[in-house]
């Protein structure tokens, strides 16, 4: 059996980190090793980290100044001895057979990256937690032409934004020297899977769902009002077109993807405005205008086929330019998603 490595990165997480260390050493598949990077945590997490690797003999603490969660992932590649990689958030937790499926999947189809669904877990009314399942069908895709054929599809069922649902080969990581961005708020993630996929020549997806995804409603980052989403949510469009063109399939259904996946941020950038106690309704109108007459706002609406009634709709407001309506109707989705989180996520699989 191949080893496992199992890097976390940790900062003031809290008690949550045992529950995830925990469901991760207990995982049937043996050959493993976790490793987690206390990137400048309070006193008190940094000493359940250290218990943590008092109690697991497979369980590694490392310490470093606050730099991130990218600059805490790279430091655990570097430490990582394991032929494969995989990446835990701190809060979260995971199905014991998950490892097992991943790697015998990896094997059965001699795949370079192999990728799983996963549970949105979210807190709802009563205080308890909801999963809710973002899953796929199963694929084996054996060759560069394979991969790209899919790839739209990959893309456009939730399962590439992260990297915490996929086993990662640690000789492409090596040889090609990918790294997570440090410095980044959003998208790290998406860069490194960017960067992976375009030297893989083989992939495994996985039906099933494992790894239970902890999305707390106010502590998520897209929960927190920035002045820089627009320009960040641009970036990324930028970004994702770029690499569909290295990937050569920047055709009509990637373009649509593409500009669909940005409307859709671009909704969320205006739900954003609504999280500041500073933004007078003035000024959230004022957000509007400037993101409707953004050119990438105009290609993302012209050229997006949204699949939901709601964004159909959302849509139609944003070709009309109905600023009023556009921002009474994204307060409506700013209120599901603070007082009903579970129905605002179940909404969102229909995008």
């Amino acid at each position: 059996m191949e080893l496992v490595s199992i890097i976390i990165p940790v900062y003031n997480t809290g008690n949550r980190l045992r529950k995830c260390v925990e469901s991760l050493a207990n995982q049937t598949y043996k050959d493993k090793e976790i490793i987690i990077v206390d990137d400048g945590s309070e006193s008190e997490t940094a000493k359940l980290c250290e218990a943590l690797a008092w109690e697991y003999d497979i369980v590694a603490c490392y310490h470093q100044k606050n730099a991130g969660v990218s600059s805490a992932r790279n430091y655990g590649i570097e430490k990582a001895k394991g032929a494969y990689l995989f990446f835990a958030d701190a809060d979260d937790y995971a199905e014991t057979g998950m490892l097992r499926c991943m790697v015998d999947s990896a094997v059965k189809h001699e795949a370079e990256l192999v990728i799983s669904g996963y549970f949105y877990d979210i807190p709802n009314r009563n205080g308890s937690l909801e999963a809710i399942p973002q899953k796929t069908s199963a694929k084996a895709l054996k060759s560069r032409e394979e991969i790209r054929k899919n790839m739209v599809c990959l893309w456009d069922s939730s399962l590439m934004y992260n990297v915490w649902n996929k086993l990662f080969c640690r000789g492409i990581i090596d040889e090609y020297r990918i790294r997570f961005p440090v410095g980044k708020v959003f998208n790290e993630d998406r860069d490194f899977i960017r960067d992976y996929i375009q030297h893989t020549t083989s992939v495994a997806v996985i039906e099933s769902c494992f790894y239970h995804y902890f999305r707390e409603n106010e502590a998520a980052a897209t929960g927190k009002y920035r002045s820089e989403m627009l320009a960040i949510r641009k970036e990324e469009f930028h970004k994702l077109i770029e690499f569909f063109e290295k990937m050569e399939i920047w055709n009509t259904e990637a373009k649509e993807y593409v500009c669909r996946e940005h409307f859709d941020r671009l909704v969320g950038t205006v739900e954003n405005t609504f999280h500041s106690k500073d933004m007078t309704g003035k000024k959230i109108i004022g957000e509007i205008i400037k993101i409707l007459n953004d050119e990438d706002t105009k290609t993302a609406v012209k050229y997006c086929r949204p699949k939901s009634w709601k964004m159909k709709q959302m849509r139609l407001l944003y070709q009309l330019k109905c600023k009023y309506l556009i921002y009474a109707s994204t307060y409506a989705v700013y209120k599901i998603r603070t007082m009903h989180p579970e129905m605002f996520y179940r909404l969102r699989q229909s995008r």
